[in-house]
């Protein structure tokens, strides 16, 4: 897999080298999408940063330098608050939409930077959006987080996940045990759910009921399986004990999933459908790199896009949505698409080196 990434990144490096942009009033650098026409988000902005600390590892060069300015821009334009808005999709001229994925899925990405290259602004950074979700834990329960502040009346289970994973990543750069502490309740509360509708599966959405808001998914699932693997570690014997158990039949319902194709029973939020580019399902397969079948499917996907960025380069990541109100940002771009791939390869062997 290492050899696979590297060939990758070699070719994928250059479309991200092309977007950076030098700040006129810091003299710092950030990234440009240019089908958003504006800044990219801080999320994939910090998925690149984390990019670019891999291929230093890779190749050689300056990756650590430019990743430490890419998230010293984060820092600035991180909310008072600590959340990041992501900016797609939403009516021109208007602030971005919170919401907690964007935390989630960069916070891995905040703590690589940190820690390969000390940069204080990654590690404030991520401490700032673990101290947010801190504030969004769920009323109705300790261990289920609000995805959104506009999203309180249901559970989002892949999102609890983000913010355990977010806490976990906190917990190692401070030792703060309240994060730990969080964390540790919401794996508790998805070992929980896992299996009380369909055997081997999470639902995507429950009510605070208990009742199925929006059924099955694997791509949702390989998100919570994903990134629950930096965490793990960290909690009490038992729990990983049984997480162990959950994970196993979760991978393994994905897998069958897989082999009969999307629909209803198995993806049930239907924008997910499109299982070649959700690269959170791949993830979570790496994390399991005793099972074949599902070793075979990383190895096989990122061979694919290896072969394909050879002969398309960075069109590879076009998306094939269209935003068909003029009035709105895009519903997604390339650059977003591509940052988010590269995050999580980095993920896959950073973490890997880690243990």
């Amino acid at each position: 897999m290492r050899k696979q990434i590297s060939s990758v990144a070699a070719k994928l490096k250059p479309y991200f080298d092309g977007l950076l942009r030098e700040d006129a009033e810091t003299g710092g650098l950030y990234l440009h999408d240019d089908e958003l026409g504006d800044r990219a988000s801080c999320c994939t902005q910090g998925q690149v940063a984390c990019f670019y600390v891999l291929d230093e590892m890779l190749h050689g060069g300056d990756g650590g330098r430019k990743a430490s300015l890419l998230a010293a821009d984060i820092r600035r334009r991180q909310l008072e608050n600590g959340a990041f808005t992501q900016p797609y999709y939403v009516k021109k001229g208007e602030s971005g939409t919170v919401d907690i994925a964007e935390i989630g899925a960069v916070a891995n990405g905040l703590y690589h930077v940190a820690r390969a290259t000390g940069s204080e602004a990654s590690r404030s950074s991520l401490i700032l959006a673990a101290d947010y979700l801190l504030t969004q834990v769920a009323a109705e329960h300790p261990g289920a987080v609000y995805k959104n502040p506009n999203a309180r009346g249901h559970d989002v289970l892949n999102g609890d996940m983000y913010a355990a994973h977010t806490w976990g990543r906190a917990y190692e750069l401070t030792g703060n045990g309240e994060y730990l502490r969080r964390a540790e309740a919401v794996f508790a509360h998805l070992a929980d759910r896992f299996g009380r509708h369909s055997k081997g599966w999470w639902p995507y959405i429950e009510r605070w009921d208990g009742s199925v808001g929006m059924g099955n998914s694997v791509s949702y699932q390989g998100t919570i399986i994903g990134f629950a693997h930096t965490a793990l570690p960290h909690m009490p014997a038992e729990l990983r004990r049984k997480w162990a158990d959950v994970e196993r039949e979760a991978v393994d319902t994905m897998l069958t999933a897989m082999e009969e194709g999307p629909n209803d029973r198995n993806e049930a939020p239907w924008w997910c459908r499109d299982w070649n580019n959700a690269w959170e399902i791949y993830l979570a397969f790496s994390r399991f790199p005793a099972n074949a079948a599902a070793t075979a499917r990383v190895q096989r996907r990122l061979r694919e896009v290896d072969e394909r960025l050879g002969t398309e380069g960075a069109a590879v990541f076009r998306p094939n949505v269209a935003a068909p109100d003029p009035e709105r940002t895009p519903v997604t771009t390339t650059f977003r698409k591509a940052a988010t791939f590269a995050g999580i390869v980095s993920y896959m062997i950073l973490d890997r080196m880690e243990r």
